[in-house]
C-alpha cells in the first residue's frame, strides 16, 4: 500500500505535470494566435498584391485606349480628302484628349488628396448653367443608345460652392454610369431638401447594377470591384467620396442588378433660389454606346471580310477608316455579338478587343476557335503586359497587337493572314 509520503509526492508530481501542461497550452494558444495573425497578414498582402496588379493592368488599359485613338486618327488625318472628315477626326481626338487628361488629373488629385492637400475654393455658382456645361462635356462620349437627361428647373438656383470640384464629382459619377450602361437613360440633377438647408445631387442610370456584397467597398481606392471585372481603374468613386466629405457632405449609393444604380450626395446649401436667399437643389446622370454603319468601297463580293469586335466607338471608327477600302467590315460591340456574327457571317479574319461588356474577348475567342480554329483571330488590346499577351495566346489568338497600334502594323498583320 501507498503511504502518506508517497501519496503526497505523487500529488506534487501530478501538480507539476498539470502546471507544465497549462504552460504548454498557453504557449500553444499564443503560437496559434500569432499564426492566425501571420495568415491574415499574408492574405492581406496577397490581396494587396492582386489589387496592385489589377490596378496597374486597368491603368494601362485606360491610358492606352485614348492614346490609341489619338495616335491613330492623327495619322489618318494626313490622308483625309475633305475638311468635314478632318473636323470629324479632330472631334474624336479632342474627346480622347479630354478622356486622357481626366485620367491624369484623377491620378494627381488622388495623390494630393491622400497627402491632405485638397482645398475647396468657393464662389457663387449658377447650378443650371453648371448642369448644362456638364451635358456639353459628355456630348461626344454618350452614344445614341443612351439618353443623357437633365430637366432644367424653371427657377435660377445660385450656390456658394467649388464649381470645379462639384463638376468633377458629377463627371466621375456619370463616367461610372457610362461604364455600366449599354442602353437606356442616365439622369442627373439636384433637389433642395431639409427646408432648403441642404441640397441633394444625384446621378441615376438604368445599367447593369452592382451586387449588394460589393457596395461596401465601392468608394475605397484601388479595391473597386470594377477592377476585378475589368470595367475601370477604381479611382473616380474614391475621389467622389473624399471631395464630398471635404465639402461637408456625404455620398450614398443604391443599386439593383439589371435595374440600375443611383448615386446621391448631399451638401449644405448656402445660396439663393429665384433671387431669394435660402437653400436647396437636384441633379441626375448619363450613359453610353452607339452603332456605326460601315461603308466599304468597291464591290463587297470581291473583298474579304473582317469582323471587328470593339466596344469603343472611336477605336472602331479608326479601324474602319484604315481598312474600309481594303476589306468588307462587320462590327460586333461585345463578345456575344462576335460569336454570333462569326457563326452567321463566316468572316475571313477577326480583330478581337479583349475587354468588352457582356462577354470578354478571351471567352469569345475560345468559343470561336472551338467552332472553327482556322479563322485567324488578332487580339487588339490596351492590356499589353506579358501576362495579358500569354492569356490571349492561350485563349487561341493568333496574333497580339497592343493599343495604341501603328496603322502600318495593323495593315501588314492582316495582310499576312488573308492578303488584301
Amino acid at each position: 500500500m501507498m503511504n502518506q509520503d508517497d501519496y503526497e509526492v505523487l500529488l506534487q508530481k501530478f501538480a507539476d505535470v498539470s502546471y507544465r501542461l497549462s504552460l504548454a497550452n498557453a504557449k500553444l494558444e499564443e503560437a496559434n494566435k500569432k499564426l492566425k495573425e501571420y495568415e491574415e497578414k499574408a492574405l492581406q498582402a496577397e490581396k494587396a498584391s492582386k489589387m496592385k496588379s489589377l490596378f496597374l493592368a486597368n491603368m494601362s488599359h485606360e491610358i492606352r485606349t485614348p492614346l490609341n485613338a489619338i495616335e491613330g486618327f492623327s495619322r489618318v488625318m494626313v490622308e483625309t480628302e475633305t475638311l468635314q472628315e478632318r473636323m470629324n477626326y479632330m472631334e474624336i481626338i479632342e474627346s480622347n484628349n479630354h478622356r486622357l487628361l481626366s485620367l491624369v488629373n484623377e491620378i494627381l488629385d488622388l495623390s494630393r488628396v491622400e497627402a491632405g492637400e485638397i482645398s475647396i475654393k468657393k464662389s457663387n455658382v449658377d447650378l443650371n448653367n453648371m448642369m448644362a456645361d456638364i451635358k456639353q462635356l459628355f456630348k461626344f462620349r454618350c452614344p445614341d443608345t443612351i439618353h443623357l437627361k437633365w430637366d432644367k428647373p424653371s427657377v435660377q438656383v445660385m450656390m456658394s460652392t467649388d464649381e470645379d470640384k462639384l463638376t468633377q464629382v458629377f463627371s466621375n459619377l456619370i463616367s461610372n454610369s457610362l461604364k455600366h450602361t449599354v442602353k437606356g437613360t442616365i439622369e442627373y440633377g439636384y433637389r433642395l431638401v431639409d427646408n432648403h438647408a441642404s441640397i441633394q445631387f444625384f446621378v441615376s442610370d438604368t445599367g447593369s447594377g452592382i451586387e449588394s456584397k460589393f457596395l461596401g467597398d465601392i468608394f475605397n481606392a484601388y479595391v473597386s470591384k470594377d477592377a476585378e471585372q475589368n470595367k475601370g481603374y477604381g479611382l473616380g468613386l474614391a475621389l467622389c467620396k473624399i471631395i464630398v466629405e471635404k465639402m461637408g457632405g456625404h455620398i450614398e449609393v443604391e443599386s439593383h442588378i439589371n435595374v440600375g444604380t443611383t448615386f446621391t450626395f448631399t451638401l449644405p446649401f448656402h445660396g439663393s433660389v429665384g433671387g431669394v436667399s435660402t437653400s436647396n437643389r437636384s441633379a441626375a446622370s448619363s450613359p453610353m454606346m452607339r452603332t456605326l454603319r460601315v461603308s466599304t468601297r468597291g464591290d463587297d463580293n470581291q473583298l474579304k471580310t473582317v469582323l471587328v469586335a470593339e466596344d469603343e466607338e472611336s477605336n472602331y471608327e479608326l479601324v474602319r477608316i484604315v481598312l474600309q477600302k481594303r476589306y468588307n467590315l462587320l462590327h460586333a460591340h461585345n463578345g456575344i455579338e462576335a460569336v454570333t456574327m462569326n457563326e452567321e457571317e463566316h468572316p475571313d479574319l477577326i480583330l478581337m478587343d479583349i475587354r468588352m461588356p457582356e462577354m470578354n474577348g478571351l471567352d469569345a475567342t475560345r468559343i470561336i476557335k472551338e467552332v472553327n480554329n482556322k479563322t485567324p483571330v488578332i487580339a487588339l488590346s490596351a492590356y499589353a503586359f506579358d501576362e495579358n499577351i500569354r492569356e490571349a495566346k492561350a485563349a487561341g489568338c493568333d496574333e497580339f497587337l497592343a493599343k495604341p497600334f501603328r496603322v502600318e502594323d495593323l495593315i501588314e498583320t492582316i495582310a499576312r493572314y488573308i492578303g488584301e
